[in-house]
């Protein structure tokens, strides 16, 4: 597989669900309630966690266990929370649904979660390297 499919296409199709799910889907389809932790956010967490662990691994594996940090946060957390923002907007605008803003957090807590781990788990790969063999 090409490294523009794997690295380019296949996050942006994700972005394209993420984008149908959270704009086009009637909102009377999703089940609501009254508990502090709806549906809703719990989809909107999960989509953007898997997004930027998604791009986190695939970044990762493009760069050989070397990303650059600065790029790596960037395309893992930076661009889909300004994606996630949009959105928010773009549905409160062109949309027949309504923005919220626990909707952004929700996004952003899922990205800011993967890059929690995907930090960790660089710190980690990066410890294992710097230990000698024995």
């Amino acid at each position: 597989m090409s490294s523009y499919i794997r690295y380019t296409i296949i996050p942006g199709i994700i972005a394209l669900i993420i984008f149908y799910l959270t704009c086009l889907v009637n909102v009377d389809s999703i089940p609501g309630g009254e508990s502090i932790l709806q549906f809703d956010k719990i989809a909107h967490f999960g989509m953007f966690f898997v997004f930027s662990a998604v791009i986190y691994h695939d970044y990762y594996r493009m760069h050989q266990g070397r990303p650059n940090l600065y790029k790596w946060v960037l395309f893992g957390l930076v661009i889909p929370v300004i994606y996630g923002g949009l959105i928010e907007i773009a549905q409160e605008n062109l949309f027949s649904r309504s923005g919220e803003l626990l909707d952004f957090v929700a996004d952003v807590l899922g990205s800011l979660s993967a890059t929690v781990i995907a930090l960790f788990y660089l710190n980690l790969k990066s410890e294992e390297k710097k230990e000698p063999e024995k």
